[in-house]
């Protein structure tokens, strides 16, 4: 069984000598595989102290110094490509391709164009007598989730790095093995010590470190009840927050798509990584003329999607991370139900799988647009299709949820895709599957927060301006 029992302040792995153990669960079995102890309150105190350090040394760092370091964690990052893979499996149940693939790939990607995106900044500038610079904030809090733990670490860390900041990294204790491996890749690289810290703990840990007074800048992933909290407390101390919380993305078939295109990637855009991803498609909103045929279609294609041991080859779709979230999402999918929506189920669980927490692809038809599991975010293999009578009661449709994350469109006429995009309220649109873009700014727009990540922009998010009159 693996232990997590130390945190890592000023380049340095301390002994964690917090109260509170999290066991940490496969999904696969159901049973324990490892254990976090937490943080204490003076550990955290420990790591803000060392991260201002870090701050003091690195905010007068050269580009050069802060691209080296970008690239080097990215080829160790590289090299452990595997075993972070297996550790996903093991941890959250993701398939090992699919860890292999988005999860370390997003991550490695995220590296390289945070180095890129250095380059693309106007660091100074001259505005009469005056010297315009950006620089970074300070000290960054950074907590992290654990449906796709390692990329959103780099999506927080590598801006830290290229802003000239330092962060102390909360992750999730569901998926404490990406996390300990990033920060053994941050040690081997030529950072120095203190810009990157990290501590474990939940609740607590996270209250004390977002309401710290030597932490400058919040920046978390996950629901946006958290992020209101994390809001609420980082007001105190009029710290700066990025937040990037829930979805509910809506895929608009318009009714010239080519479905033969659009079907497979409204799957694969639903069913990866179990649904737990904050851009999961989890409504599709289709002509009421070719409902039915869209349905169909779905559950066929769905039922191509092999379910097991996401360690094993060839399987697409494993487990739900843990056994909380599979509750809750049985409670979704039975209120839905008791509610008069029709639920249909891509194929049976296979007996042999009854000991992981294991979910088939779900269809929700008969449901209403306003009903809890069409607004809410499942965060789970489970769809809602809702039919529209014209391209107007689409975009009305989509844009009726509190989230705005992400969406896409589909048709055979890109002008019109990009016109209906252009209507949708939320931070990014995918027109007719195309390639997702790491360069450009990811972020929510309403209930899904606010604030970027990704390349340039993330860096960006980081900065402040200082204006210095009269110098030479």
């Amino acid at each position: 069984m693996k232990a997590f029992d130390t945190f890592f302040a000023g380049g340095v792995a301390v002994p964690c000598d917090g109260e509170s153990t999290y066991p940490v669960t496969s999904p696969v079995t159901g049973e324990i595989i490892g254990q976090v102890r937490y943080s204490s309150a003076d550990n955290v105190d420990l790591a803000v102290e060392k991260a201002r350090a870090g701050y003091r040394a690195w905010k007068s760092s050269s580009v050069v110094e802060r691209k080296r370091c970008l690239r080097e964690i990215a080829a160790s990052l590289q090299a452990r490509t595997a075993e972070i893979a297996q550790s996903l499996a093991d941890e959250i149940g993701c398939p090992t391709f699919l860890g292999e693939a988005m999860q370390v790939g997003m991550a490695i990607k995220g590296l390289e164009l945070a180095a890129d995106g250095i380059d693309q900044i106007d660091w100074e500038e001259r505005v009469g007598n005056g010297l315009v610079q950006k620089v970074g904030i300070g000290v960054v809090a950074a907590l992290t989730p654990w449906n796709f733990p390692l990329h959103q670490i780099v999506a927080k860390i590598a801006p830290v790095i290229a802003a000239g900041c330092a962060v102390v990294l909360k992750p999730s204790e569901v998926t404490p093995t990406a996390a300990r491996i990033f920060a053994e890749c941050v040690h081997a690289s030529s950072l120095p010590d203190g810009v990157f810290n990290l501590v474990w703990g939940g609740r607590e840990v996270g209250e004390k470190l977002t309401s710290h007074p030597g932490v400058d800048h919040v920046s978390f992933t996950g629901s946006t009840l958290v992020g209101m909290a994390i809001m609420t407390s980082a007001a105190q101390g009029m710290k700066r927050v990025t937040l990037e919380l829930g979805g509910k993305s809506a895929a608009v078939i318009l009714d010239d798509a080519d479905l033969d295109q659009a079907i497979p990637n409204v799957v694969r855009m639903s069913l990866a990584n179990s649904g737990q991803t904050c851009v999961s498609q989890s409504r599709i909103i289709v002509p009421q003329d070719r409902f039915t045929e869209i349905v169909e279609r779905y559950l066929a294609e769905a039922k191509s999607w092999r379910m097991g041991d996401p360690a094993v080859a060839g399987v697409k779709l494993g487990p739900v991370a843990t056994k909380r979230q599979y509750l809750r999402i049985r409670e979704m999918i039975d209120h839905a139900k008791a509610s008069g929506a029709e639920v249909k189920e891509a194929f049976e669980v296979d007996a042999a799988l009854s000991a992981g927490f294991y979910i088939p692809p779900t269809l929700v038809t008969n449901v209403d647009a306003h009903s809890e599991i069409a607004q809410q975010e499942v965060f789970g293999p489970v769809v809602c299709v809702i039919p529209y009578k014209d391209e107007a009661e689409a975009i009305t449709i989509a844009n009726s949820s509190a989230y705005g994350l992400s969406g896409a469109v589909w048709s055979q006429d890109t002008a019109r895709a990009t016109r209906v995009a252009e209507q949708l309220e939320t931070g990014q649109v995918i027109i007719n599957g195309a390639a997702q873009n790491l360069a450009t700014p990811f972020g929510g727009w309403k209930e899904s927060g606010f604030g970027r990540e990704n390349g340039k922009y993330g860096i960006e998010d980081l900065l402040t301006f200082r204006s210095i009159h009269g110098a030479a």
